[in-house]
């Protein structure tokens, strides 16, 4: 028998890119509820159309609350599926933002679409270099 222990270790901290990812996603939230009423009576672009009303509230709601409630559980409970998860719900952002690129851009303007855009192919990249934190342990 050995004298040095094999540390069993279990519980992995989340990497500080994720905590910042975590701290600016909640900041985008923050910032969707406060434009929520907006979006409602002027509609969101959804798949090339515009919706309005609740409609518009259930599609902010799934985007930008639900979606990283669920990311954020994962992150925290490192469950394997949050990586499958975040590439889902972020990409369906992405499509959404893609298909009004090329049908809505004469309305809404090419940097209301594109910036957003933008910082979810961040987030996702972010997401992407930190995958091995949501790797299945070893029991």
């Amino acid at each position: 028998m050995s004298d040095v222990a094999t540390p069993h270790v279990r519980w992995k901290p989340i990497p500080r890119g994720l905590k910042v990812l975590s701290i600016v996603m909640v900041l985008w939230a923050i910032g969707s509820a406060m434009n929520l009423p907006t979006l409602m009576a002027k509609g969101l672009p959804v798949l090339g159309t515009f919706v309005f009303g609740t409609t518009a509230l259930l599609v902010v709601m799934f985007l930008d609350f639900i979606g990283p409630l669920v990311f954020f559980y994962a992150l925290w409970n490192r469950k394997p599926w949050g990586l499958p998860w975040a590439f889902f719900y972020i990409g369906l952002f992405l499509l959404n933002g893609g298909v009004a690129l090329f049908t809505l851009a004469d309305q809404l303007g090419m940097t209301q679409i594109a910036i957003p855009n933008l910082v979810s192919m961040v987030f996702l990249a972010l997401i992407y270099w930190n995958r091995s934190y949501f790797a299945v342990l070893n029991q």
